[in-house]
């Protein structure tokens, strides 16, 4: 149980880190924001391993793994917050969910054994994903969103999923190998170094955009705007860091199956701090696709 609990506080911490990121989103690029909050992640880390000591070991497999993982991490979050951005939460965050899925789907490519059971969660889910994305006729849920605004989002939420899923397993691979802190902090670093590419590049290219432009789209200039990413990097380290300590000691499957709980968690944030509706009838779909979230994970077994 000690892995699912541990997926579960990195679901309630994912949750607020996404509730924090419609609004961050809203006014800073995706790629500027996941910038700032891998800058401010990998800098209290550093600090933290300068004072234990404990940097990361050479490990071949665990660097690789970490840096892949990394990357696909800055993939991920652009992705996960132009949904956020454009909302409703609730459709992409519980698109996004569906990464427990295509994690499944990825062990089975690779040879692991498979059941009926996995297929059939499969369905479920993305029969779910599909009736999220469905204009709701629930007076004041989606009355400014269009069907295919909705379409959109979700699409934006499943690719997500697809970067999520592929990145979680390299992370547990560089966890086994180096352990769940150092691999949260090479993790962090590489995200870092390839935010850090997307976001500065065109300073280097005056043809694409001025190096004034650019610095001015990058530097935060409202201190209360530069808490919030503060603090939503705070929670979006700390999910990922308690998902990894709960992977531990064969604890993958637990701590996936407390984590897909995000799409829940955040769209309760959504609706207690931004006052987002969701409707009895998306409740109901929410649902239906953490059900089909569990039985792939318990056919995993």
């Amino acid at each position: 149980m000690s892995g699912v609990l541990w997926g579960l506080a990195g679901a309630v911490f994912i949750g607020g880190s996404d509730c924090v990121a419609r609004v961050t989103s809203q006014r800073l690029a995706p790629t500027v924001l996941v910038f700032w909050i891998m800058a401010f992640s990998t800098a209290a880390l550093t600090l933290g391993l300068s004072i234990s000591g404990h940097w990361p070991s050479w490990h071949v497999w665990g660097w690789v793994s970490s840096a892949v993982s990394g990357v696909l991490n800055v993939v991920a979050l652009v992705l996960l917050y132009k949904a956020l951005a454009r909302g409703p939460v609730a459709v992409a965050s519980t698109a996004a969910s569906t990464f427990t899925v295509l994690l499944v789907l990825i062990n089975i490519a690779a040879g692991a054994a498979w059941s009926w059971l996995q297929i059939i969660a499969t369905a479920i889910v993305f029969l779910g994903i599909s009736q999220l994305a469905r204009k709701s006729s629930e007076p004041g849920v989606d009355d400014h969103y269009s069907a295919q605004w909705l379409r959109t989002t979700a699409l934006l939420g499943l690719g997500t999923a697809a970067a999520v899923s592929l990145r979680m397993f390299l992370a547990q691979e560089s966890g086994d190998a180096l352990g769940s802190v150092e691999a949260l902090y090479l993790n962090r670093v590489f995200a870092t170094l390839a935010a850090a590419i997307v976001v500065f590049w065109p300073v280097f290219l005056p043809s694409l955009r001025s190096a004034t432009a650019a610095g001015s789209a990058i530097v935060i200039r409202d201190y209360r705007l530069a808490l919030l990413v503060l603090f939503q990097a705070a929670l979006e380290t700390a999910a990922l860091g308690v998902f990894l300590a709960g992977s531990g000691d064969d604890g993958r499957i637990g701590a996936a199956i407390g984590f897909s709980a995000f799409a829940a968690t955040t769209a309760l944030f959504a609706r207690v701090f931004l006052g987002e509706k969701i409707g009895w009838r998306r409740s109901l779909w929410i649902g239906i696709v953490l059900l089909g979230l569990s039985l792939a994970i318990v056919g995993a077994k």
